[in-house]
């Protein structure tokens, strides 16, 4: 009985080792962007109006 456990404690650890590499490797054709926040001030009918804006390069 001990043996059957460690035996399909094996094969399931087998199992999961060969599954996940082939599951991650679409991760690494995404395309992956340098973000950061920019602020902009500008006038609007005489006051100062600071907004964030997100910039991607």
């Amino acid at each position: 009985m001990k043996n059957l456990i460690l035996a399909s404690a094996l094969a399931l650890a087998s199992v999961v080792a060969v599954s996940a590499p082939s599951e991650a490797a679409p991760m690494h054709h995404r395309h992956h962007h340098h973000c950061y926040m920019k602020k902009v001030k500008h006038r609007v009918h005489g006051h100062w109006v600071i907004r964030k804006e997100r910039v991607c390069r």
